[in-house]
């Protein structure tokens, strides 16, 4: 499983401030009518050892403590801290789609919270702990690229911002690995129609991922197998301009010339 990497936002440190909002529910709760404020200190009562078992690595007796507090209280500040907790939990304990539903759930409950844009951020990062590497299942890489842009996107000056783009760019190189890795799988058993297609789309969506130039290489030779020799030559113009001096330009030159004196 790819681990998340060090340029990942400390969550931990992020939610240590999340119960100062608490803090000011509690007060403003407490100075209400009575009724109010034994709901509050109950709530309150029932989080700390879910909060304590969180923050000792205890995520199932975390979990089962915060479930409870929302079965017994369901609104309110402490409900919604719970499930952010839930959620983060089960990211930590490794269960991506306990995860993702938990975030899920909260994002729909509460989708101008402000801490929501934390809440799409840990979808993402569940998503992301799903990736399996390039020979695996392909529906968590583009699920957590969909959420980090997402974030990106709807939260500029989020805390969580710079970690969802550095995602985004370490997707795209996956995502860019494994189509390479079917293009190569077409080519050498000379489907060069899917090679080329597949090829294309390693270019096409992305481009920024290290696969390019490979793609463009395999791009090339599929379309001289199929006899398409100006798109050919033209995909090798392009392979030239962008990286003079890759060693995929030097195989593809030495390639052409070896051709042009057969």
């Amino acid at each position: 499983m790819i681990r998340i990497p060090s340029n990942t936002v400390d969550i931990r440190l992020i939610r240590s401030a999340l119960p100062a909002v608490l803090v000011l529910a509690a007060s403003a709760c407490a100075s209400g009518p009575h009724p109010h404020r034994h709901h509050a200190e109950s709530a309150q009562a029932m989080f700390r050892p879910g909060k304590a078992a969180l923050d000792s690595g205890d995520y199932d007796r975390a979990i089962r403590d915060f479930q409870n507090l929302q079965a017994e209280y369901p609104y309110g500040p402490y409900a919604e801290q719970a499930q952010l907790d839930t959620a983060y939990a089960y990211y930590k304990q490794g269960d991506s789609k306990a995860a993702v539903a938990a975030a899920d759930a909260f994002i729909k409950a509460h989708p101008v919270n402000p801490h929501v844009d934390y809440a799409w951020y840990l979808k993402g990062l569940a998503q992301y702990q799903a990736i399996e590497g390039a020979e695996f299942d392909p529906r968590p890489d583009y699920q957590a690229l969909q959420t980090f842009r997402y974030v990106a996107k709807t939260y500029p000056k989020s805390a969580y911002a710079l970690s969802a783009r550095l995602h985004i760019a370490k997707i795209i190189d996956i995502l860019g690995e494994r189509n390479l890795r079917i293009c190569k799988f077409y080519y050498v058993r000379h489907a060069f129609v899917a090679a080329a297609n597949r090829c294309v789309r390693v270019i096409r969506d992305y481009q920024l991922s290290p696969a390019r130039n490979m793609a463009l290489y395999y791009l090339a030779r599929s379309y001289r197998r199929l006899d398409l020799l100006g798109l050919a030559r033209t995909t090798a113009i392009i392979l030239h301009h962008n990286a003079p001096t890759a060693p995929e330009t030097k195989k593809l030159r030495a390639l052409w010339q070896q051709t042009a004196r057969g």
